[in-house]
């Protein structure tokens, strides 16, 4: 064979496994969509030429579905322009739907502007809007300013006595109804409306969102899964929020939730941290994955995070469907709740999974709760309820501070969180139950901690801080019933959980997985994800490689690697299955527990 036509064959070789990997077959477990803002739609005046630039995407990514944007920041697309774009994605097989961002043109004082609800002129506006997009798509999709932050004189008088949060939380649920779904099901009955929860969960009532009764009138909702650079931004949110907020939402809306939306913004840092973003949603076993935006994956400043994504999706869509229903430990976030903020997000990093549910996990082994939990003016009764059936609930000093109204002392123990602080770094724990202290760990920073107060022999602290001939509960036990009340001590940082020695990590991860077939024993920014088939996932956030323990339980002795498909065995250590690995910056490991 002649050089040429031997390269000419390798090409078309090249070409049909690049075929096969990103464009010529849909992922088995999820879907890869693009949301398309108005503004990138409208700037496409020359389809032949941005065909030419959508093949980039194409390159890389399988995508099975397209949302195009009808109106943004008072930008209405002409009609024909947007039937000029569904004819063009439908010939390619792209599945098309609608798109709608409820906000104003920008005012000059920075910040968001989303429209004001209370003024007709603007809800007329949005009316239209709908209409117009109604008539167009049988899905639409709002983007996440669909909230509210006006305190115009018209919303002013409008709430009269209200608190903004009632106030806002009803007038929201009235739009909906009327001027969202109630408009787009007039003009097109069969139309599908999804509201889209942003990323900030803690705060979404004080702006409107409405979790307990919007996603009773719309068909569907959608997740946003952005954590972004959790220090640099005005957003506090640590990177397991991807995977807890897709799991929040999935238990809102069981079923329904159709997917996790994220974007490249203020990740450029470390595009190991855009990864995580769309890791994380997929850990969460999105039914879609949905890239923000076109603009943003055509634009050079963000052109890599295409191929990054579209080797994630082939990576994961290799062992997703081998993975059960993910679990965790349950925890209640009452709706409409707010209290330490984002911190279910910092126990997370601390390799310690979660399930969290808008309803009290009555039937749960193991309960987690924070101060958010104590919105619930019965959680008291229903904690004391849980321990007496033999449960476990591990309770935050915010929760004990804010639960000490509603009889936390009268009904459980007499636990005080007071009003003085400590800053610790050397730490002592207990080996026989919190009788006497059995080793001292230190940490490399001081940490500041709320003083907490107990009763000798009723509460037995299981790890402390050392003060000046004095020690201060990090973590303490109660008999209640069956079952165990921990309470753990948060540090005024939150941050500072990740700064607690490996040692005294360990412990506190052996009370919240006392009932899991596995513990993992590293320092903090190593997360597990867990799995009803015995599957697991562990992920490191940290920037440098690390050795890990896995204590294997249950008569379990080894796991699998679902990638490599190699056998790890456990070797004996002090009476535990114990397997060492290490683990590298950003990538996953994948296992399923076995018994050999």
């Amino acid at each position: 064979m002649k050089g040429v036509e031997f390269l000419i064959m390798c090409i078309e070789e090249k070409n049909r496994f690049s075929d096969e990997r990103f464009g010529k077959k849909n992922y088995n477990n999820f879907k890869a969509a693009i949301y398309c803002p108005v503004g990138d739609l409208i700037g496409i005046t020359d389809i032949e030429l941005f065909a030419k630039k959508f093949e980039w995407i194409e390159k890389h990514i399988n995508v099975g579905k397209v949302y195009l944007e009808t109106y943004r920041q008072g930008i209405t697309i002409q009609k024909e322009q947007v039937r000029k774009l569904i004819d063009f994605f439908k010939e390619k097989g792209i599945e098309i739907a609608g798109g709608i961002t409820t906000d104003s043109a920008p005012n000059g004082e920075g910040g968001f502007n989303p429209l004001c609800y209370t003024n007709p002129d603007t809800v007329q506006l949005l009316k239209d809007v709908v209409e117009f997009t109604a008539s167009l798509f049988d899905e639409i999709i709002l983007d996440d300013f669909y909230f509210t932050n006006c305190r115009c004189p018209s919303c002013i008088k409008a709430k009269g006595n209200r608190s903004w949060k009632d106030f806002r939380l009803e007038l929201m649920k009235e739009i909906s109804e009327k001027i969202i779904v109630g408009t787009a099901k007039a003009v097109n009955p069969k139309v599908k409306m999804i509201i889209k929860y942003p990323n900030w969960y803690e705060h979404y009532q004080e702006t409107g969102y409405n979790l307990q009764e919007e996603p009773k009138i719309f068909d569907g909702i959608y997740t946003g899964t952005e954590t972004r650079n959790p220090m640099y931004t005005q957003q506090h949110l640590p990177k397991y929020l991807s995977y807890f907020n897709m799991c929040y939402m999935e238990n809102v809306a069981p079923g329904r939730n159709g997917g996790g939306w994220y974007d490249p913004f203020e990740c450029s840092y470390n595009l190991t941290s855009y990864a995580e973003q769309a890791y994380l949603t997929l850990f969460a076993k999105a039914r879609e994955v949905m890239m923000f935006s076109l603009g943003s994956l055509l634009d050079p400043e963000f052109s890599l995070c295409v191929p990054i994504n579209g080797q994630i999706f082939v990576d994961l869509d290799s062992y997703l469907g081998e993975l059960g229903e993910p679990i965790g430990i349950a925890t209640y976030l009452p709706y409409h709740s707010h209290g330490e903020d984002y911190l279910h997000d910092y126990i997370g990093m601390l390799g310690i999974p979660l399930e969290p549910y808008p309803q009290y996990p009555e039937s749960a082994k193991t309960i987690f709760l924070t101060k958010s939990a104590a919105m619930d003016k019965d959680i008291v009764f229903k904690v004391a309820k849980s321990l007496s059936n033999g449960a476990d609930v591990v309770v935050t000093s915010g929760f004990v501070e804010a639960a000490t109204s509603l009889g936390f002392h009268d009904v459980l123990t007499n636990v005080t969180v007071t009003n003085r602080k400590i800053n610790v770094n050397s730490y002592a724990y207990s080996n026989d139950g919190g009788i006497t202290f059995g080793g001292c760990e230190e940490s490399a920073k001081a940490i500041k901690i709320p003083q907490v107060e107990f009763q000798t022999n009723d509460t037995w602290e299981l790890i402390a801080g050392f003060g000046e001939d004095n020690n201060f509960p990090i973590l303490t036990k109660t008999v209640y019933g069956k079952g165990y009340l921990y309470i753990l001590t948060i540090p005024e940082d939150y941050g500072d959980l990740y700064n607690y020695p490996r040692k005294i990590l360990y412990i506190i991860r052996s009370v919240f997985l006392k009932n899991s077939p596995i513990m993992l024993d590293s320092v903090s920014k190593i997360g597990l994800f867990l799995y009803d088939n015995d599957c697991f996932i562990l992920h490191s956030f940290i920037p440098w490689y690390d050795e890990v323990r896995l204590i294997l339980k249950n008569g379990y002795t080894a796991v699998k690697d679902l990638v490599s498909k190699k056998i790890l065995k456990s070797e004996i250590e002090k009476g535990n299955n114990v397997i060492r690995l290490r683990v590298s910056p950003g990538i996953n490991k994948v296992f399923r527990l076995i018994k050999e």
